[in-house]
């Protein structure tokens, strides 16, 4: 199939083409829509023209304000690992940007492809989500910002108009008394699509008190989203009693819930399980480490 090729450099003229023409796709690393193409994704849309806003430097930006950072779109992997704010700020999020495939996907890949293209097995979705991230949604007339929970809506889904751009991405910044853990399980070390990944964030109070717990699994449903029956029976628990056998049993149970039984659960629900313990467990040696 033949598509038409446009060229935006700026914010503006790439809205104007998405005002302009239908069934535009748009490319920014390629990392995803290039392959999906070259193997004819029943996933694509109808596609007549594909749109390029790699050239819009002005999306291109890491900046720390006072109560949260923004990022800009076309931010690569590679350079989410090597913003000094993110290892600070972002642990979960460096980790996991330092996990996705190859340094040549890392080098090519944005932060705003992994969101827009909404995969069950998108290696920054979880923390993001975890970090209660929200995002700001560009038209002609007007300008939307909305929380990632409400962005995802199915496998490969959004809320994103034919006529928007993402063009920010921001992130509360948390005191000390957060603390972050991501894991992830693939099938081998190198290159590997995400097969299962944790993020948690959480407050632990003065008293050793978990509160404001965020629980997301990737890959494990059909696409990411929190844990809400796990995180509101880590609340109010202390570090010091929490039954983590309990916590593993309600995690099996929601995760079935979500996803129902499939071929897939008898190996994922021991995993999810294992991950949610161990990285609870991390949380309270770092904690206590401290003290």
């Amino acid at each position: 199939m033949d598509y038409d090729f446009l060229v935006a450099s700026s914010v503006e003229k790439a809205l104007d083409y998405l005002d302009e023409f239908e069934n535009v796709m748009i490319i920014a690393g390629g990392t995803d829509v290039l392959v999906n193409i070259h193997n004819k994704s029943k996933r694509l849309p109808n596609i007549a023209h594909l749109l390029n806003i790699n050239s819009i430097n002005i999306l291109k930006y890491i900046h720390s304000l006072d109560h949260h950072v923004e990022i800009g779109p076309l931010i690569t992997h590679s350079e989410l690992i090597a913003e000094p704010i993110i290892g600070k700020r972002f642990p979960i999020l460096l980790q996991a940007a330092s996990n996705i495939g190859s340094t040549q996907i890392r080098n090519r890949g944005t932060i705003g492809g992994n969101i827009c293209n909404a995969s069950p097995a998108a290696d920054l979705l979880p923390p993001l989500l975890a970090l209660n991230a929200e995002l700001v949604l560009t038209g002609k007339q007007e300008e939307r910002i909305v929380p990632l929970k409400n962005f995802l809506t199915a496998p490969y889904k959004t809320i994103l108009r034919q006529q928007e751009l993402l063009t920010k991405i921001r992130i509360p910044i948390y005191d000390k008394d957060y603390h972050m853990h991501f894991q992830k399980i693939g099938r081998r070390k190198a290159l590997s699509i995400s097969r299962l990944s944790l993020a948690v964030v959480v407050k632990i109070d003065e008293k050793g008190i978990f509160q404001d717990t965020r629980v997301v699994p990737g890959s494990a449903t059909p696409y990411p989203q929190h844990l809400q029956e796990v995180e509101k029976m880590i609340n109010g628990q202390s570090i010091h009693q929490i039954n983590l056998e309990e916590v593993s049993r309600l995690t099996s149970k929601e995760l079935v819930s979500i996803t129902g039984t499939r071929w897939s659960t008898p190996y994922k629900k021991p995993v999810i399980c294992t991950l949610v313990q161990r990285a609870i467990k991390q949380i309270i040696k770092e904690k206590t480490k401290n003290e």
